[in-house]
């Protein structure tokens, strides 16, 4: 498989504090589990490692011989990800692994031992969820420094 990264996200990942070989084995990973979610050929996957969990988001070109991925953005957050709490509202998004749509809705989310509940895309059915670029990278970033700040 083919993975370009821009140079304007890899600048991107790099202020992040994301390293490129995470970038690639979300997508492999991915690629080769179908675990991600889909939409107008957009795909978001996800993958622990470490303390963090990544996201790539990418466009994916499948040839006769090989796929090829363009990645459009890369981010984490610390947060574990728990159960499934609501499935709300449709969104447009459809779970690759089990081919169901993926709905707007909370799971729970821990950090430093405290659990609340919070917006995610999630697949019911495959009991997984997903968090969005503008939700990891504001409102849980501020969550994870306001929990060091207290822990301090």
């Amino acid at each position: 498989m083919e993975i370009t990264i821009p140079n304007e996200v890899m600048e991107l990942i790099a202020k992040r504090g994301i390293k490129e070989a995470d970038v690639k084995d979300v997508i492999e990973t991915a690629e080769s589990s179908n675990k991600k979610i889909v939409a107008n050929g957009r795909n978001i996957a996800k993958k622990r490692i470490g303390e963090a969990t990544i996201y790539v988001d990418y466009d994916l070109e499948k040839g006769l011989i090989r796929k090829h991925a363009t990645v459009k953005s890369a981010y984490s957050h610390r947060l574990a990800l728990g159960k499934i709490v609501n499935a709300t509202d449709k969104s447009d998004w459809v779970c690759a692994h089990c081919n169901a749509p993926a709905m707007y809705g909370h799971v729970e989310m821990t950090y430093m031992q405290v659990t609340r509940n919070g917006p995610a895309v999630v697949c019911p059915k495959c009991n997984d969820s997903w968090v969005e670029e503008y939700l990891a990278t504001k409102t849980l970033a501020a969550v994870e420094g306001l929990f060091e700040k207290k822990r301090a």
